[in-house]
């Protein structure tokens, strides 16, 4: 099988997998300008019960994706999704999207998310829940937004679980070198742009990926008639494929404030007067790293315990590297449903 063929197989394998990306029944119950909160229905798509502990329904559940990444993440295929395992497990569960910018976004700031985004989608759901609190699953730099809303809301989280989020930025290797050189240096570029397009955050993150990313090409070779081992390829296929475009303003402060000053470790991150201490996180924490993630180690997730006393937050290896922690097919034993029971447990 050749380059050519190999193609052809994976435009199949992605074929195969539109119809059941982001197939789970959804309702929107709010939207702002382009980001917006789903709710996550039943098959029929009628409202799904949530399960009640202790004679009080669990609190809603709020999933955020990272900046550049599509909710979809959360909602692969129908027989392999995270939004699916947490509603037939009895939480209400909802989805954060916050859309795809375009240049006249070039000025939004992490401040936009971290401010009025997210507090502003963590009400929706409470008030559309009929719930004093809810709780949070973040991945990658949406569990830091989880991790930050938090810290700047004190007794409204019940309980937050990140996925493959880094804390220290200094632990993150080649990558956390290579965005804190590329702090300001690149601003004429992204000033010029306006957005860093979703295009170029995928052959980014292949060529982090490096060895992998040809590797996963190959499988194809020996797997090209296997219906079900196409979907699920296409499905990540679809996932890395289709970034969206970063905001340049949120883009640069990325660099500058967490790549480079480190600021979400060192206690000083600062968006508008406000500042955030991850120290003051008042809710259980429970935190997921991948075993091969080259993005966003180990050593870069389990920073986290600094800042938190020990009955306070768990950190748990998964297999996996920053996409498969999340989307691989070990996910559901090792992420998914640990995080349910964590949320239960509320």
């Amino acid at each position: 099988m050749d380059w050519r063929e190999l193609w052809e197989v994976r435009n199949r394998a992605r074929a195969l997998a539109a119809p059941g990306l982001d197939a789970t029944p959804k309702a929107e119950v709010h939207r702002e300008g382009k980001w917006s909160v789903r709710v996550v229905l039943a098959d029929d798509g009628t409202p799904a019960a949530p399960a009640v502990a202790r004679g009080a329904p669990l609190p809603p559940v709020l999933l955020v994706p990272p900046l550049m990444v599509r909710p979809l993440v959360f909602d692969l295929q129908p027989d392999h999704s995270f939004v699916r395992l947490l509603r037939d497990r009895g939480l209400a569960t909802y989805v954060l999207d916050l859309g795809e910018p375009d240049r006249g976004d070039r000025a939004v700031r992490l401040d936009d998310y971290v401010l009025q985004a997210l507090p502003a989608a963590a009400d929706a759901v409470r008030a559309h829940a009929g719930a004093t609190r809810l709780s949070l699953v973040g991945y990658c730099l949406g569990g830091l937004f989880g991790l930050l809303h938090a810290a700047g809301h004190p007794g409204q989280v019940a309980r937050l679980a990140t996925v493959a989020t880094p804390v220290d930025f200094s632990k993150m290797g080649f990558v956390g070198l290579l965005g804190a050189a590329a702090a300001g240096r690149v601003d004429p570029l992204v000033d010029a742009l306006g957005v860093v397009p979703g295009w170029l955050a995928t052959a980014g993150f292949q060529l982090l990926s490096g060895r992998r990313a040809v590797e996963r090409v190959l499988e194809l070779r020996d797997h090209g008639a296997d219906e079900p081992f196409l979907r699920a390829y296409g499905s990540i296929s679809s996932w890395l494929g289709g970034l969206v475009p970063y905001p340049g303003e949120a883009f640069k402060q990325f660099l500058r404030e967490l790549m480079r000053r480190n600021r979400a470790h060192d206690s000083w991150l600062t968006f508008g007067e406000r500042r955030f201490d991850l120290a003051a996180v008042d809710c259980p924490v429970l935190a997921f790293a991948g075993e091969s993630d080259a993005i966003a180690p180990l050593a870069s997730v389990v920073a986290l315990r600094e800042h938190l006393p020990p009955e306070r937050v768990v950190v748990r290896p998964a297999p996996g590297g920053h996409v498969g922690v999340l989307g691989g097919p070990a996910a559901p034993a090792a992420v998914w449903e640990p995080t349910a029971e964590f949320l239960r447990s509320s």
